[in-house]
C-alpha cells in the first residue's frame, strides 16, 4: 500500500534532480579526459541560442518556485492555505525541471564540441537555483505542513 507523500519523497526528488546534473558533468568529465569528446565548427552560432534557452530556464525555475513554492509565515495558523504535500511537491518538480533543463542545454552544446568549462556554465546556475531557491522552500513548507498537523 502506497502512503502519502512526505518530506522524504520530496527530498528524494530533489537530490535526484541535484544527483542528474552531477552525473552529467561525471559524464562530460570522462568523455572530455578519454579524448573521445571531438570539437565542432557549429559551436559559435549555436553559443547565443543555447546560452538564451539556459537562461530562460533558469528564469523560469526561479519564477515558478517563487509564486508557486512560497510559503508565507501565517499559512500554519489559516486552514487550508498550504497546498496538500502531492501538489506540491509537482509543483516541485516542474520547478526543478525547468532549473535542470538549464544543464541539459550545457550537455547538448558539450556534446556538439564545447569545452567541459562550457558545460559547466550551464551546470553549475542548474544546481545554485535548485540548492539557493527550491530547496529552502521546500524545507519552510515542510515545516508549516507538520507544525499545522501536530496542532
Amino acid at each position: 500500500m502506497q502512503g502519502p507523500p512526505n518530506r522524504l519523497t520530496w527530498s528524494t526528488i530533489v537530490f535526484a534532480f541535484i544527483g542528474s546534473v552531477v552525473m552529467y558533468g561525471v559524464l562530460a568529465y570522462v568523455l572530455e579526459q578519454s579524448g573521445a569528446h571531438v570539437t565542432s565548427d557549429v559551436l559559435e552560432p549555436l553559443r547565443l541560442p543555447v546560452t538564451l534557452l539556459g537562461i530562460a530556464c533558469l528564469v523560469a525555475s526561479v519564477l515558478w518556485a517563487q509564486l508557486r513554492l512560497s510559503v508565507q509565515r501565517e499559512f500554519p495558523a489559516i486552514a487550508g492555505a498550504l497546498p496538500e504535500p502531492r501538489q506540491f511537491i509537482t509543483h516541485t518538480i516542474i520547478a526543478l525541471a525547468f532549473a535542470e533543463a538549464c544543464a541539459i542545454f550545457g550537455l547538448l552544446y558539450f556534446f556538439v564540441g564545447a569545452s567541459l568549462t562550457d558545460f559547466l556554465m550551464f551546470a553549475v546556475p542548474s544546481v545554485m537555483v535548485m540548492v539557493v531557491f527550491v530547496l529552502p522552500k521546500g524545507s519552510a513548507y515542510w515545516q508549516a505542513w507538520e507544525s499545522r498537523r501536530e496542532e
